[in-house]
């Protein structure tokens, strides 16, 4: 297959660094942004195309780890019995992404064609340098705070929804990625998110502006 990728822009950051907020902002913008996580949730989905061939695919390698179903009632991924699963086994998780990841990037590749002529074109990956895809896009953007912002942001917002998020896991979560200080050394462009959001829109629409005169 043709690289997809490469005239893409990779958005990256870490839970709690706004992400989510610039990817809404370069729409704003008029950029056209795909979400990897959002894919990756439709692809598995019942009403998917990809969905019957995966599912097979998923219980053949991970049914025997487990004496629970897999999938629930209503068809869906048991995404939190999958994650017991698979974390802190990079041999579960490497084969697990051997599974998911080629449908992924023809779900992707499909996607893309909805772009219109002349739009700037990002992705929004969270795990984009620990999966090694910048080296197949275009440049990559950063949004960047301290750690300490991001799991502050992070125990807030999972308060304001009601769940909860306690320290110790926040710092488990990132612990698990690259560090949010590496992926600024890795990253092409940075979008600093530390103070108020009024200076992230005048970053991210500068930023929308550089690159649309390239």
């Amino acid at each position: 297959m043709e690289n997809p990728y490469a005239q893409v822009y990779g958005l990256t950051g870490v839970m709690g660094s706004g992400k989510s907020t610039v990817a809404q902002l370069l729409r704003e913008q008029g950029a056209f942004v795909l979400d990897a996580d959002e894919i990756a949730r439709f692809v598995i989905d019942p009403a998917s195309p990809w969905y019957s061939q995966l599912k097979a695919k998923v219980i053949a390698a991970f049914g025997a780890f487990t004496g629970e179903p897999l999938f629930q009632n209503d068809g869906q991924l048991n995404r939190q019995l999958m994650a017991s699963i698979t974390f802190g086994h990079a041999d579960r998780v490497k084969l697990l992404n051997n599974i998911m990841h080629p449908v992924i990037q023809r779900e992707f590749a499909s996607r893309l064609l909805r772009a219109g002529e002349g739009q700037l074109l990002f992705y929004d990956v969270p795990l984009l340098f620990e999966g090694g895809l910048e080296k197949k896009l275009k440049q990559t953007v950063l949004v960047y705070a301290p750690e300490e912002v991001c799991i502050a942001r992070a125990i807030a917002r999972a308060k304001e929804k009601g769940a909860e998020l306690s320290e110790a896991d926040a710092r488990a979560r990132l612990q698990s990625q690259i560090s949010i200080e590496k992926k600024r050394e890795l990253a092409d462009y940075i979008l600093d998110n530390s103070g108020e959001l009024a200076d992230l829109k005048a970053q991210v629409a500068a930023l929308y502006q550089k690159l649309k005169a390239l």
